[in-house]
């Protein structure tokens, strides 16, 4: 197995690493590689709903979408990502996951494999603590597992930026499912060296192109449709979006209806739509009115 790791901190680089392996690669590969503070979210999931997007912008986070299913994770340089692709032929997906349960061992973690394909802590008391996920994309004739092990990270910004303050009244997301997470107390350079010598991919790297998974039309245009009303400014407001875009809006307090309105939930709106935080001068600038 050819082992791959990234000296760089760009979340927008690795997923172009990612997706070079998954379609140029020949055979088996490892990827590790650190991010800095990000909310990674799945390929058909919605920002609005998995994040707090408001507190991602106070704090300078970074919002990604990745090219595979699977909920919402919280990465910071406290974790290490491990992308796993190989030929579709015989893949089993608790392989990678039962070598690095087999890894931990010899640093005297014991850690093991759920149904869900997470890599989890047994508690005395009966209970487990996840430690990592898994996310999964094919093609005809390849596959790429990808997961992150939660060993230094910052817990209390993971269960505060993974909370959303919405409640949308329809969805066609897939949502994330919640679980109890915990670190493993191991040094994040440690464990990447673990895993031997490797070929250290930079940005710089022609074969990479990581500009169309930084692009508005991927990050936020992927949305799938939902409905959501809030109240702003003691005022009801309804909308409805797909791909990123408002369709419908009503704000009856003015008599505002709009339908067809293909305006960009991004900038103000992006972050600042239900928080009450966009004056109204600002509003009819954007809705043009």
């Amino acid at each position: 197995m050819k082992i791959y790791r990234s000296q760089d901190r760009d979340p927008f680089f690795h997923l172009a690493v990612e997706e070079w392996l998954l379609r140029e690669e020949s055979g088996e590969a490892l990827f590790l590689y650190q991010n800095p503070p990000s909310v990674v979210m799945g390929r058909f999931q919605n920002p609005w709903l998995e994040c707090d997007l408001s507190f991602m912008r106070e704090k300078n986070l970074t919002l990604v979408r990745r090219m595979s299913g699977g909920g919402t994770v919280w990465h910071d340089e406290g974790n290490v990502n491990m992308a796993w692709v190989r030929p579709l032929k015989g893949f089993k997906k608790d392989e990678m996951l039962w070598r690095v349960c087999e890894k931990l061992k010899s640093f005297d973690l014991n850690v093991t494999v759920n149904a869900r394909h997470d890599l989890v802590v047994t508690m005395p008391d009966g209970s487990t603590r996840k430690v990592s996920g898994s996310a999964f994309k094919q093609t005809k004739d390849r596959v790429l597992h990808h997961f992150t092990l939660l060993l230094k990270s910052d817990l209390s910004v993971l269960n505060r930026v993974l909370q959303s303050p919405h409640r949308l009244q329809e969805t066609r997301s897939i949502p994330s499912v919640r679980s109890q997470v915990m670190n493993l107390a191991l040094e994040p350079k440690a464990w990447m060296e673990s895993w031997g010598e490797a070929e250290v991919v930079s940005s710089m790297d022609e074969r990479f192109n990581s500009k169309p998974w930084q692009d508005w039309q991927w990050l936020m245009g992927e949305t799938p449709f939902f409905r959501w009303q809030f109240e702003f400014q003691g005022h009801l407001i309804k909308l409805s979006a797909h791909k990123g875009l408002i369709q419908e809006l009503s704000w009856e307090k003015f008599g505002l209806e709009f339908k067809e309105l293909a305006k960009r939930l991004e900038g103000q709106t992006f972050y600042e739509l239900s928080n009450g935080a966009i004056h109204l001068s600002d509003w009819q600038k954007f809705l043009g009115c």
